[in-house]
């Protein structure tokens, strides 16, 4: 699989199941994050694939431009393939 994977855009610490639900909001503000069993340091696109994918799964379509246009990230079809199929074969 090494020879699939995208060239590194940025080391991180990830979360390692960035998704809406293990996200605690309290009236609009961030208040924390549960699950940090996968926490690690890994590629940005680790977390920015399944935060992306969870948006559209919990809240609809229309919130993962927005959420890589606040992040401050282009979209790139490559990376978030890889690391989606790779979270679904690891999770």
């Amino acid at each position: 699989m090494n020879e699939q994977q995208p060239p590194l855009t940025k080391e991180v610490v990830c979360h390692g199941d960035y998704c809406v639900p293990n996200i605690i909001f309290q009236k609009n503000s961030l208040r924390g994050f549960v699950d940090l069993g996968e926490l690690s340091v890994a590629d940005v696109w680790w977390d920015l694939a399944v935060a992306t994918w969870s948006l559209e799964w919990n809240l609809g379509k229309g919130w993962e431009e927005l959420f890589l246009n606040e992040y401050g990230i282009p979209f790139n079809s490559k990376k978030t393939f890889y690391y989606r199929l790779l979270y679904d074969l690891v999770s």
